[in-house]
């Protein structure tokens, strides 16, 4: 990307992202307006707003009818259809949060933490939320047929940090008794919706304490082992093997270093926001569960080159 393209691409993560959270998108879905007309109804400057309208016009993210001004059909998709394949107006939201902690990389290097004051502005709901984003939906389905490929004839899943619901949702519309287990503040965001999908039961707990009583034929972690030490992930591995059936396996989810997309940006993005997280190697993880006793230790590639799936048996 030469710099151009850079300032182009930065100019629309961050007026279209402030404008999404300004609420322009959701004014201008309920009723077209002018510039003028917008300005009044949301207490805007009358210039701003015209600037703030035109530029989204010129980005392609609204149209202009004369003096009037819509929101395009693709941006509706994306920033207003709660719920949708194509919404990901949260994820917006939180990456603009990320610009903090990813200015501080001065501070970590030097440290070697995050520097805890870049959490000012965190917004769990959008984190979670977030994280139920259109390349997670797409892939959901993909990755558990693969799942239910390997474990044949499984009846029950454990979704570990699965709080955004996305991957147990799939299980569940597979038909599978699916426990949705994260910290209670996850969970909050989104369990009102989730409870009431078939097949879906949510418990609130600490998975670097402890994990969910009970038996399961798979025991899933998604995208939870690239935010913690390797001491937990260690932990976690052999906690997950002490709630598998007899054949149960074990199924995480995640980037592997050195060999998937983008995996050392993760690595550095992680770095900024987690005290103890970090990018791990597919010889990490397969160690890991070597030394909690699992059999058949393999990686699944996916279609998605960011993500892999390491699986393994009790």
């Amino acid at each position: 990307m030469n710099i151009r393209e850079l300032q182009s691409a930065l100019e629309e993560f961050i007026f279209v992202g402030q404008a999404a959270r300004l609420g322009v998108f959701d004014a201008l879905d309920e009723k077209s307006d002018t510039a003028a007309g917008l300005a009044s109804r949301m207490k805007f400057d009358r210039r701003a707003a015209a600037a703030l309208l035109d530029a989204l016009v010129e980005m392609k993210y609204l149209k202009k009818t004369g003096e009037r001004y819509a929101v395009a059909p693709a941006s509706r998709r994306r920033l207003i259809e709660r719920g949708g394949r194509e919404y990901e107006g949260d994820f917006w939201s939180f990456l603009l949060y990320l610009v903090n902690p990813w200015r501080t990389l001065p501070y970590v290097m030097k440290h070697g933490r995050p520097d805890r004051s870049s959490y000012a502005g965190f917004s769990m709901d959008d984190f979670i939320r977030g994280m139920d984003s259109p390349w997670k939906k797409k892939i959901a389905p993909e990755v558990v047929r693969r799942c239910l490929e390997l474990r044949k004839g499984a009846a029950t899943v454990a979704d570990i940090g699965g709080a955004p619901g996305t991957i147990a949702r799939e299980f569940a519309r597979r038909g599978l008794s699916t426990l949705i287990y994260d910290l209670k503040e996850s969970n909050d965001v989104m369990r009102r919706e989730l409870s009431r999908v078939k097949n879906i039961r949510i418990m609130d707990g600490d998975a670097t304490k402890s994990f969910p009583v009970g038996e399961f034929d798979i025991v899933f972690l998604g995208n939870l082992c690239h935010g913690q030490s390797p001491a937990d992930n260690a932990k976690m591995l052999c906690m997950a093997r002490e709630r598998l059936s007899a054949g149960g396996m074990i199924a995480v989810f995640d980037n592997l270093k050195g060999e998937d997309h983008r995996s050392a940006t993760l690595a550095l993005h992680m770095i900024t926001q987690s005290p103890l997280g970090n990018v791990y190697t597919r010889a990490e993880y397969l160690g890991w569960l070597k030394d909690a006793g699992f059999k058949k230790r393999r990686v699944q590639k996916l279609s998605d080159p960011a993500w892999s799936l390491v699986v393994a048996f009790r």
